[in-house]
C-alpha cells in the first residue's frame, strides 16, 4: 500500500450531520477498499483564495491514509459526486509502506491531536492567528510605552 493525503473543501454552510456524513462515507470507502485510514483532521472553515462556485469561505479537511491505487479513484470519484464538495487533491506521500511503519505513523497521528490551536503553525487567512498576532503587538506596544514613560 502507498501513503496518501487528500484535502477537500466542503461547502461553509454544511449542517454537522452532513459532514458527519460525508466522513463516515469516506470511512465505509476507506474499509470496504481496505485501506487504512491514519488521521482525518478537520481544520475548520477558511477564506479561499479565489471564488469556487461563488463561495468566498469553505470548510478544510486534510486525509491521511494508506491505500491502494483503485481505492483512491474511488474516494476521488465519490467526492466528485458530492454536491457539497468544492475542491479535493491527492497527493502520493509515499511507496509502499510496510505494516510497521503503517503502525508507527497511526501510533504518532494519535499523539499529534494532543497538540493544543495555538501550537499549530498559522496559515495565511486565519483568523485565530490574525487575532493572536494582534494581541501580541499590542503587548508589545504597552511594554515599549512604558519603556518611554520610564526613561521621561
Amino acid at each position: 500500500m502507498r501513503r496518501y493525503e487528500t484535502i477537500f473543501i466542503t461547502h461553509p454552510d454544511l449542517s454537522k450531520e452532513s459532514l458527519l456524513e460525508l466522513q463516515e462515507k469516506l470511512n465505509s470507502i476507506m474499509t470496504s477498499w481496505k485501506g487504512d485510514l491514519i488521521k482525518l483532521d478537520d481544520w475548520g472553515t477558511k477564506k479561499l483564495g479565489y471564488g469556487i462556485r461563488k463561495n468566498t469561505r469553505g470548510h478544510y479537511f486534510l486525509l491521511d491514509y494508506l491505500a491502494a491505487p483503485e481505492l483512491v479513484r474511488e474516494l476521488e470519484r465519490n467526492l466528485r459526486l458530492n454536491d457539497g464538495v468544492l475542491k479535493f487533491q491527492t497527493v502520493k506521500i509515499g511507496d509502499q509502506v510496510s505494516a510497521d511503519a503503517a503502525k508507527k505513523l497511526k501510533e504518532e497521528a494519535s499523539a499529534d491531536k494532543s497538540i493544543k490551536v495555538s501550537d499549530r503553525p498559522s496559515l495565511p487567512g486565519d483568523q485565530l492567528a490574525i487575532e493572536s498576532k494582534k494581541e501580541e503587538g499590542e503587548l508589545v506596544e504597552s511594554e515599549g510605552e512604558k519603556k518611554n514613560e520610564t526613561s521621561s
